[in-house]
């Protein structure tokens, strides 16, 4: 008899197992304590890029920096040719053959919601959120891909919101969606990860806009906790020094001819 109401009491219990969590300053709390000082700092990688809806560059290789909170280089198919994105500290630079075209505010949500939450203050995370549109007094629970999964931003069953789904076991971020401009809905998801540095690391991404699939993304001869030298994301050092270095060989092969 005891032993039967000891197995209804559990069965009653929601998510047994998992910290009952019911407010978006609980899972966040939750998630700062988990990870902080935990989370790989720095992160170096090729990343093979599929964009079904784009015929002249349907698949390409990108190489990219993160050192986080707010930096984060993405060099476009060649290091050499100089077309990349620089993001720094709230803004984003855009270079082509090797000159920097346009300078914007872009506080890329992605690079702090994948991670830079574990590299800032609750205080600065939290109105960084909102400033992105998520509203932090939505929350509730829902299963995704047979997980369950807490949700920022949004109540059961809504999906036009911006919203953040954190697993619930290993309170890590597994999709998002979020609005680009008035009528494209952005969700990305994360299709795999694996442990890396005491926290995890998405190892392949796909984006979806308005539901169809934009763009996929899987990282490859990922580095972690490396020291990358602080030009890599300096704007006013572009082209001097980047953290891949190519042998002789292909760097003169790649190399645009003078114009």
């Amino acid at each position: 008899m005891i032993r039967l109401l000891l197995i209804v009491c559990y069965a009653c219990l929601p998510f047994a197992g998992y910290s009952q969590i019911r407010t978006c300053d609980e899972l966040l709390d939750s998630m700062i304590t988990k990870y902080q000082g935990k989370w790989c700092k720095t992160f170096t990688y090729t990343q093979s890029t599929y964009r079904p809806n784009d015929s002249l560059n349907k698949r390409m290789v990108w190489y990219e920096a993160i050192e986080y909170p707010d930096k984060f280089r993405i060099d476009f198919n060649s290091i050499s040719k100089g077309n990349a994105d620089v993001f720094r500290a709230d803004s984003a630079f855009r270079f082509r053959n090797g000159i920097l075209q346009d300078t914007r505010t872009d506080k890329n949500d992605l690079l702090l919601i994948l991670g830079g939450i574990f590299f800032r203050t609750r205080t600065d995370v939290v109105k960084r959120l909102a400033l992105l549109g998520y509203n932090q007094e939505h929350f509730s629970e829902n299963t995704w891909r047979g997980r369950p999964v807490y949700v920022l931003g949004a109540e059961h069953g809504d999906t036009l919101n911006n919203q953040i789904w954190v697993d619930k076991e290993e309170l890590r971020v597994i999709r998002t969606i979020s609005h680009l401009h008035p009528g494209e809905l952005l969700e990305m998801r994360v299709q795999q990860s694996i442990p890396c540095c005491s926290g995890f690391t998405p190892i392949k991404l796909s984006f979806y806009i308005n539901g169809k699939l934009d763009q996929q993304q899987v990282y490859n001869d990922i580095q972690t906790n490396v020291t990358i030298d602080p030009a890599v994301f300096d704007p006013k050092q572009f082209g001097r020094v980047h953290w891949k270095k190519l042998p002789a060989k292909q760097a003169q092969t790649d190399k645009d001819p003078p114009k």
